[in-house]
């Protein structure tokens, strides 16, 4: 039965994905873990089933730097006119970055400090070893304890993140919001924007953004012309996909125009998701210059 277990690492290698990624999945319950000792374990058998799970399979493509930009036409925007409804609740951006989800899941964990740091290294979370460094040379405590206290760090920092891209949604007329994004990002966007701000880049409308389809642009419907209009102009960008050890994995629709319009962009958040959506195909971004303006979310 030992021959058939793997450590996280191991699996992390067979799925193609962050150590942080199969923490989440298993604490999601999408991988089912045993405790072997003070190691968790996940089972060959466990591991197929997860690979058999629809995920849109690999389908990427590079970007081309030769695109043709088109030439803009201009239009005013105005403040959204957000319909009420007593089914949506706003809610507080929350504390679900990657690397908080990671922190919590290593509390858990009889795990040593020399471990945790080769981990923060080795997936490349420089802020979070930053962090920790100074907190354990600062402070006579032990390892959990310096996690703890580097959690709600984490906390803080995050919760800052999102009160500078709400800021920057309110003083910035040129921002677009990529859906599909979580509820808890996008219902609280909603009072920081104005029309046409909202583009969805997905072939439906989740159920929680249903009741704002009036406020959405779909990028299969929206005029050619507006839309390079709108990535001419755009400054903040707001976005979903995958990190990988290449760079990023973003929807291919967006993907040319984001990249032909980088210069203009100051800032580029990005909601980290565990895999990839089913049917959809996304594209692999490398570029430095890209990967620079990008901020976690």
């Amino acid at each position: 039965m030992q021959d058939n277990l793997y450590s996280i690492k191991q699996v992390s290698k067979k799925l193609n994905v962050s150590t942080s990624t199969v923490r989440r999945q298993i604490k999601e319950g999408l991988l089912k873990s045993v405790r072997v000792g003070n190691s968790i374990r996940i089972s060959e058998e466990e591991v197929d089933k997860y690979l058999k799970i629809p995920n849109g399979g690999d389908s990427t493509v590079k970007i081309s730097k030769e695109t043709t930009p088109v030439k803009p036409l201009v239009k005013e925007s105005k403040g959204l006119d957000i319909p009420r409804s007593k089914h949506v609740k706003y809610i507080i951006p929350g504390l679900s970055s990657i690397e908080a989800e990671t922190l919590e899941a290593l509390l858990g964990d009889a795990i040593e400090a020399e471990e945790i740091f080769s981990f923060l290294q080795e997936e490349n979370y420089e802020k979070l070893h930053r962090m920790l460094s100074k907190i354990v040379k600062e402070n006579n405590l032990s390892i959990k304890q310096s996690l703890i206290l580097l959690f709600i760090e984490e906390e803080i920092y995050n919760l800052q993140t999102k009160k500078q891209l709400l800021l920057d949604l309110t003083y910035n007329e040129n921002a677009l919001v990529l859906l599909p994004l979580p509820p808890h990002l996008f219902l609280n966007f909603l009072e920081f924007l104005r029309e046409g701000q909202i583009i969805n880049t997905d072939h439906i409308i989740p159920p929680h953004m249903e009741e704002f389809k009036e406020l959405i642009i779909d990028i299969d419907v929206i005029d050619p012309i507006e839309l390079h209009e709108k990535f001419q102009k755009v400054e903040i960008i707001i976005i979903d996909g995958i990190k990988t050890r290449g760079g990023v994995m973003i929807r291919r629709n967006v993907a040319s125009l984001i990249t032909q319009y980088i210069n203009n962009i100051k800032r580029i958040y990005f909601h980290n998701i565990p895999h990839l959506p089913k049917d959809q195909n996304f594209a692999l971004i490398s570029d430095k210059n890209f990967l620079a303006k990008i901020i976690d979310l």
